[in-house]
């Protein structure tokens, strides 16, 4: 028994090695693409300036820093021959003075080193934001705060919508879209669900939190709906990553939103309230 021990013992130290003597370094060759132009350009009818912000995309290798991009034409037009130019405030950053309108048909162009980029966004009719409320959820065995948006959705339309939430000030990085398959002419409650997988800290009592309610058109739906599936890692557990369809033309990334806006603040109390 103990010589049958040390070879096996021997043998098992010589495995080993060759193993060892096996081992190869694999470098895997990650091809990064291109930077692109990036735009985010919105078009709302609760503000008198309108802004169009242009950067360029980055490896993602690199840190979250997108560069400006400056010198560049901007000019957005509508469907009652209304033109409108915007000027470079700060570098990367275009604003014209006019207010958005309802039912109206907004066209982006944007040059830039000789390329035309351009995109539209049709401003859907109003949908009022009648309130929020907070209720408390039981989640892996711990108590969490929800904020809940409540709409009633027109019955005689299709609408899309998008959700922006602040807490305390700063943007929640969760995405929210939805749309009104399910519950066209219905009085709406939307749960905002977010967590600390998404955001620092979860909302807490003396909390302020804002909520931004965006009524948008189709394009723009998919846009954020995809967007969202993705961040979430989709219905069912996965979608694979790529860029959002987009409805700006030329390859461009990002998006132009002629979208109506409403918000409300609530101060989230004790039990739920």
């Amino acid at each position: 028994m103990k010589i049958t021990y040390i070879h096996f013992l021997g043998t098992l130290m010589l495995a080993a090695i060759g193993l060892t003597s096996c081992e190869k370094v694999i470098d895997v060759d990650i091809k990064e693409s291109a930077s692109q132009l990036v735009i985010e350009g919105t078009v709302v009818d609760d503000a008198d300036m309108q802004t169009i912000k242009l950067s360029r995309s980055v490896s993602y290798t690199e840190d979250n820093t997108y560069p400006p991009v400056t010198g560049a034409q901007v000019v957005v037009t509508d469907s009652q021959g209304n033109e409108h130019d915007f000027v470079e405030r700060i570098p990367g950053v275009y604003i014209s003075s006019f207010k958005g309108q309802p039912n109206i048909t907004y066209t982006m162009r944007v040059k830039v080193n000789g390329n035309d980029y351009t995109a539209q966004s049709t401003m859907p009719r109003p949908v009022e934001l009648d309130s929020l409320s907070v209720t408390e959820i039981t989640f892996g065995g711990e108590d969490r705060k929800v904020v809940a948006v409540h709409y009633k959705d027109p019955a005689d339309e299709v609408n899309q919508y998008r959700f922006v939430m602040w807490v305390n000030g700063t943007q929640t990085r969760r995405v929210y879209a939805n749309n009104d398959r399910l519950t066209n002419g219905n009085d709406v409650k939307d749960q905002l669900f977010y967590s600390s997988d998404d955001d620092n800290e979860e909302i807490n009592d003396g909390d302020v939190v804002e909520v931004e309610m965006q009524s948008i058109d189709e394009p723009l739906y998919k846009y954020w709906v995809t967007l969202a599936d993705q961040s979430q890692n989709g219905p069912g557990g996965g979608v694979t990553p790529g860029n959002p369809p987009t409805n700006v033309s030329n390859g461009a990334l990002g998006y132009f939103s002629a979208h109506v806006s409403r918000k409300k603040t609530i101060t989230i109390r004790g039990n739920g309230q």
